[in-house]
C-alpha cells in the first residue's frame, strides 16, 4: 500500500545503503580533539540540513526515497521523493505534532507522532532522539553506552536502539556522520548523508 510505504520511509527518516551515494568528504583534520570538546561543538549546532536518500528494511518490507531534511532546533521539514520521482511526501512539525502530506493521500495531522507510528506501523520510533543521533551525539536525558573511535562515536546503545556510525564526513571542519545504521529487532535503518549544511539558510 502506497500510504504505508511512504509513511514508513517518512517517519523512519532512513536510507538504504547504496555505493553511488558515497559523498566526497572534506578531509577530517581534528582527530586529536577530545570527545568532550567534539560533543560540546555538536551541541551548539541547532540548525542544519541533510540531503541524501532514505530507506527502511524489516523482515517483510523494504522502501527507499530521496531525502531533504531541514532541522531548526526541534522543528523540522522533511521532503521525500520515491524512485524515479514517484510518490513525493513531506512532513513538517516537531516531536509535539506533525503534518504529513503524501502524494495521492489526504493530509494527516497528529499531536502524538510516536503514537501515530505505532498505530500505522506497529513500532514506535524515537522521534525525539533521532536529530541528536543524526549529528553523532547521544540524545540527552537518558542513559547510553558508547564506543569511541578517534574521539567520535563508533557505536551507541540508547533507548533500546543500537546505532552504528560506519563513516564520517566533514562540514566546516566538523566531523559529521556520513553513514549510520540503526537496529532494533528485525528493523534495520541505514542513513547515508550525501551533503551536510550547518546553519539556517
Amino acid at each position: 500500500m502506497l500510504f504505508r510505504a511512504l509513511l514508513t520511509v517518512l517517519l523512519a527518516i532512513t536510507l538504504s545503503a547504496c555505493s553511488s551515494l558515497t559523498p566526497e568528504p572534506e578531509p577530517i583534520t581534528d582527530t586529536d580533539i577530545s570527545w568532550e570538546d567534539h560533543l560540546a561543538r555538536l551541541q551548539t549546532i541547532e540548525a542544519w540540513e541533510v540531503t541524501g536518500k532514505a530507506g527502511i528494511r524489516d523482515s517483510k518490507t523494504r522502501h527507499s526515497a530521496s531525502l531533504a531534511w531541514q532541522q531548526q532546533a526541534e522543528f523540522f521539514n522533511i521532503e521525500l521523493t520515491g524512485p524515479l520521482g514517484q510518490g513525493g511526501a513531506r512532513i513538517t512539525g516537531s516531536p509535539r505534532g506533525i503534518e504529513i502530506l503524501a502524494a495521492g493521500e489526504a493530509p494527516i495531522y497528529s499531536n502524538a507522532p510516536e503514537a501515530l507510528m505505532e498505530e500505522r506501523l506497529g513500532w514506535r520510533f524515537p522521534l525525539n532522539d533521532l536529530p541528536f543521533w543524526m549529528k553523532g551525539q547521544p540524545a540527552p536525558g537518558s542513559e547510553y553506552t558508547p564506543v569511541f573511535d578517534t574521539n567520535r562515536l563508533k557505536s551507541l546503545q540508547q533507548n533500546n536502539w543500537q546505532i552504528n556510525y560506519l563513516r564520517y564526513t566533514s562540514r566546516d571542519g566538523i566531523p559529521l556522520p556520513g553513514k549510520i545504521v540503526l537496529n532494533q529487532g528485525n528493523l534495520r535503518i541505514t542513513l547515508i548523508a550525501k551533503e551536510w549544511q550547518i546553519g539556517a539558510r
